[in-house]
């Protein structure tokens, strides 16, 4: 540690304090080298001298003591002894017998007149603390007759030590002043050009003056240092002439680039402001020309809708089935330019609403199946188990994606199939992330012509836009669309092979509340057999996969002979099949020739009494549903068709099978749909085409439409009437739908009400639905409406009103609000009970519905929970479903402590008691009769 310190204070020194102590400390350590090797020898020789001489003395002085020791004479040995006088560094001495006791003692000074000799030892000599002892043997003729002790100090040798440290000191004095002056003298050839160059690195370092020149002393090494320095100085001052005439210039420079950048910006702003009004102009332009476009597309395709729902023939039909694909074909270039137009200028977003993605799927697959049937194509999908139903993103571009993907698929397939799967890639906290595939039997994609297809404006074969047409911008839309959404997009194709367009998204997975829980499966469908008849193999396993869910028992037969063969086994085994999906197209013996051949049998009373027979086609051609009547076929729907459709019409099927009743009403999607719940809705639109195409619509599907034709007019109805829905359209006179909706909103807040209300409207551009929802509104729909689109706008508020309601509802023994037989059932038969029943319902429901609002404006949960449960339980006696099922969600909620949808539910279940009570009050009044 102080050795480095003193290295670092020697290395802080000057050259010429170093060079100094350079030569002080060789001079003193050559000093140093010589002085000591001579003082230590002389040191050693000296010592070795004085054991000699006092050996000598020893020997001496024992040969003379030999006499006294053979005649004990102790005086004469003392006398002995006393000669040691001469001899003044002899400090003690004794003479020992042979048995080793003192004879005679010996001490120099008076005041060791006590001295106490030491037991005698063998003859040796030694230093030992600052004296040198001796033993020596007294001998004669031969025999030891004592021993001789003798102790000297070392003041001589001390003696000659001190001379020898002064010398030493005084010639390391001598050598350090003669080394101190000549380094004084000779360091200054050595230091003297390095401190100049100091002082003029230190001159042109303060004062930045390159002209400077170090003085060069010596022709040495300090002198080519100099050299080098004075031209590296001569490099820097030509250099930094250099730069101040280009600093100088750079100045100029810039002052002109300056003025230039300013010329420059003034004209970008100018054409930036001109660019933005353009982009302005372009985005009012779309905005309008989108309204005034699809204003009178709406009434075309709306009007052709419901005039294909008539009675029409051939030639009619096929004119206007040509009149709604032009149609359909001109929204959807529409549409396309559109989006590219967003996907341009970046502005193509997505929402976050919650959906159901079956339902997602399956309604656009049923927006497709017109135009696959119509080539003769299977049009299926298919979703796995795991992928989760409620979903959080935006369904309206995953239907848009689907659309372009499938449409492609069923206009470049022209025999075969189209077959939609979807699986669930991965999944965590944050989501799900969805794989679809798209798969065809058409024509293919070569692989060198692939890389074209996600681009704008290409088709695989300029050949294939004469004859397939398309606008080309598709599948660039949906490629952005897929990425937005966090996924890729890819195709595995080859030329006549078919081709697989797959895509991957991720959605939020939404949690399903307890209030809304799937429904539990029918009991009817409990255990019953079903023999699904279709002559592909992936209709098959899809239906199979659906009944299965339901608890049936699903079997497969994929030809009519072998279907045939199927019931007639299962009838001799004694387990006849209940259920019969039946594929309307079949090669050698079709739908139709088997549902014939089996009325033959249920005729000839060959054990098919029990069958009931469902006919799925993918054709809908004319005259089908009334043969189908003919042929004791009991439902009659396009494929593909929806899970919930398909339960409900088998529900409804097996509620009226042959020979029940006498003329059978046929199921079709039009009665499915016409079963659902009839409502009240409000029709704001000034448009009277628009107008008409809407309430056509609504009034086509059974619901009650009013009427009004401005903002103002709206509020007012909304205001004095109960509407159970409100399509509004967005550019009204004197109040828009956003200031109307939001006028309704502001009365709600109040009133404590909430009134559905949904857009409707030809503006389509980015920020038109934003602003709809952020005025109140519920949902957006954009026109042309289609017919499904209000289809499932109202069966999902349909679903929303009753979340668990049945799919579908006895036909025979059930009044509107309560099943007469299944209450009947419940208390063994006894009328008089089930009177009682009634009428103590009649008087106790409504002071439970008095608590219940009470404990719902109070927010007591505890209280909600126990009046609900009451209504519940009073109501399920009644097998009064509408009215249990609101109770058990109200019941759910106090359990939960969340009353946060309280309200509205509470009004479901004002409905459901009020309904119910007229139609009780109806049989009381009946049963007095």
């Amino acid at each position: 540690m102080h050795g480095a310190t003193l290295i670092r204070h020697f290395g802080d020194l000057s050259i010429r304090h170093k060079l100094t102590v350079l030569f002080m400390a060789i001079s003193g350590s050559t000093a140093l080298a010589v002085s000591c090797p001579m003082a230590i020898y002389d040191v050693l020789t000296f010592r070795n001298g004085v054991a000699q001489n006092l050996a000598v003395l020893g020997d001496v002085l024992a040969g003379n003591s030999t006499a006294a020791l053979t005649f004990r004479d102790a005086d004469a040995a003392r006398d002995v002894l006393r000669a040691l006088r001469a001899e003044p560094n002899v400090t003690a001495a004794c003479i020992y017998t042979s048995d080793g006791k003192p004879f005679a003692k010996y001490a120099r000074d008076t005041k060791d007149s006590g001295f106490i000799p030491p037991s005698p030892l063998a003859e040796a000599s030694h230093f030992k603390n600052g004296h040198l002892i001796q033993f020596r043997k007294i001998v004669l003729a031969g025999e030891t007759v004592g021993t001789l002790y003798l102790e000297s100090d070392l003041g001589r040798l001390n003696a000659r030590l001190r001379g020898y440290a002064f010398t030493f000191v005084l010639t390391l004095l001598v050598t350090f002043s003669m080394a101190f002056g000549l380094a004084s003298r000779f360091q200054k050839p050595i230091s003297q050009p390095v401190l100049r160059l100091v002082e003029t690195t230190k001159a042109v370092s303060g004062r930045g003056d390159y002209s400077l020149r170090a003085e060069v002393l010596n022709r040495d090494e300090f002198g080519r240092l100099a050299v080098e320095f004075n031209d590296m100085l001569q490099q820097i001052e030509s250099r930094d002439l250099e730069l101040q005439q280009h600093r100088e210039n750079l100045e100029e420079q810039v002052a002109l680039r300056t003025n230039e950048l300013l010329a420059t910006n003034t004209e970008l702003k100018a054409a930036k402001d001109t660019a933005e009004a353009a982009s302005r102009a372009k985005g009012e332009f779309l905005a309008n020309m989108s309204h005034e476009i699809r204003t009178p597309i709406n009434g075309i395709m709306g009007m052709t809708e419901l005039t294909l729902d008539t009675e029409l023939n051939s030639e009619q039909r096929g004119n206007l089935l040509l009149v709604k694909s032009s149609g359909e074909s001109l929204l959807s270039v529409i549409n396309d330019i559109l989006d590219f137009s967003k996907v341009e200028s970046g502005k193509l977003d997505l929402e976050m609403l919650e959906f159901n993605l079956y339902d997602c799927v399956g309604q656009t697959m049923k927006t497709l199946a017109v135009r696959a049937h119509q080539k003769g194509l299977e049009l299926a999908y298919d979703a796995d188990p795991d992928v989760p139903a409620q979903l959080r993103g935006d369904p309206g571009r995953l239907r848009q994606i689907l659309v372009n993907l499938v449409g492609n698929a069923i206009k470049f397939t022209h025999h075969g199939e189209v077959l939609v799967t979807i699986k669930a890639r991965s999944q965590d906290a944050a989501g799900v992330e969805l794989h679809f595939k798209v798969k065809d039997t058409g024509i293919g994609i070569p692989p060198e012509k692939q890389g074209l297809l996600f681009k704008a404006f290409s088709q695989a074969d300029s050949s294939t836009t004469r004859k397939y047409g398309g606008s080309g911008l598709g599948l660039a839309i949906s490629a952005r669309l897929v990425q937005l959404m966090g996924g890729t997009t890819w195709v595995e194709s080859s030329g006549g092979q078919g081709s697989t367009f797959h895509f991957t998204a991720r959605f939020a997975i939404v949690e399903i509340q307890a209030l809304s829980t799937a429904p539990a499966l029918p009991a009817e469908l409990q255990g019953l057999s079903v023999l699904v008849v279709d002559d592909n193999e992936t209709n098959r396993r899809i239906l199979c996969e659906m009944t299965r869910g339901w608890g049936m028992r699903p079997d497969t037969a994929e030809s009519g002979a072998m279907a045939l063969a199927a019931l007639e086994s299962a009838q001799q085994k004694g387990d006849p099949v209940r259920v019969v999906l039946i594929d309307g197209h079949m090669p050698a013996m079709d739908g139709f020739e088997l549902a014939e051949k089996i009325q033959s049998r249920r005729k000839q009373n060959l054990g098919l009494a029990e069958t009931t027979v469902l006919m799925l086609t993918s054709g809908g051609r004319p005259g089908e549903a009334v043969r189908c009547k003919e042929l004791g076929v009991l439902a009659y729907l396009l494929k593909p068709v929806l899970k919930a459709d398909l339960q409900a019409a088998i529900l409804s099927a097996l509620n009226q099978r042959p020979g029940e009743i006498s003329t059978p009403a046929l199921v079709t999607r039009h009665t499915l749909r016409e079963s659902a719940r009839k409502l009240r809705i409000l029709v704001a639109e000034d448009n009277p085409v628009n107008q008409a195409v809407i309430i056509r619509v609504l009034q086509k599907m059974g619901h009650t439409v009013g009427l009004t034709q401005t903002g103002k007019e709206a509020l007012a109805m909304a205001s004095a009437e109960k509407f159970d829905l409100v399509f509004m359209d967005v550019q009204m006179p004197e109040m828009d739908g956003l200031a109307a909706t939001a006028a309704i909103r502001q009365h709600e807040q109040k009133s404590g009400t909430h009134l559905p209300i949904f857009a409707m409207t030809a503006h389509a551009m980015k920020g038109d639905r934003e602003r709809c929802l952020e005025s109140g509104m519920d949902g957006y729909i954009t026109k042309p409406v289609r017919f499904s689109d209000i289809e499932q706008t109202l069966g999902n508020l349909t679903l929303a009103a009753k979340p668990t309601a049945k799919a579908a509802q006895k036909v025979e023994a059930k009044v509107a609000s309560w099943n007469r037989t299944e209450a009947l059932d419940r208390i063994g038969g006894d009328e008089e009970l089930l009177r009682d029943l009634c009428q103590i319902f009649l008087e106790e429901s409504p002071k439970l519905l008095e608590k219940l609002r009470q404990a719902v404006a109070a927010g007591d949960s505890d209280a909600v929970m126990r009046a609900a449960h009451s209504l519940k339980g009073e109501s399920s006696y009644l097998g009064a479903d509408g009215t249990s099922q609101a109770a058990r969600q109200l019941e759910e909620m106090g359990r939960n402590q969340d009353l946060s949808l309280a309200s509205d539910t509470l009004a479901v279940l004002e409905r459901e008691i009020a309904s119910l009570h007229h139609d009780l009050r109806d049989l009381a009044e009946v049963s007095h009769g």
